[in-house]
């Protein structure tokens, strides 16, 4: 899945996600690379999230309830002029 359209980035990646083996990580950046968000799955149903671009966030523990939301919200401020997005999995 190398790479996304922004319209469903965030239902993609949450569905995605939530599959994750837990200790992988899910990278998305954009085009260029100057900004990404990286999502670790550290347990069942908990992941800790790492925001690198406008703003630079860390937000541990998030529950599958909230990160839905969430990734919406940091997708939307990260890549607001961004068509196309980069999505890599590899190990913590």
């Amino acid at each position: 899945m190398p790479w996304i359209s922004t319209k469903s980035a965030d239902k993609l990646v949450f569905g995605q996600v939530i599959k994750l083996e837990i200790g992988k990580v899910m990278r998305i950046e954009s085009f260029k690379g100057d900004r990404w968000v990286e999502i670790t799955k550290i347990r069942e149903d908990s992941f800790n999230i790492v925001e690198s671009g406008f703003k630079k966030m860390t937000y541990e523990n998030v529950s599958e309830k909230d990160l839905k939301n969430l990734l919406k919200r940091i997708f939307d401020e990260e890549f607001p002029r961004s068509h196309q997005l980069r999505v890599s999995i590899h190990s913590s």
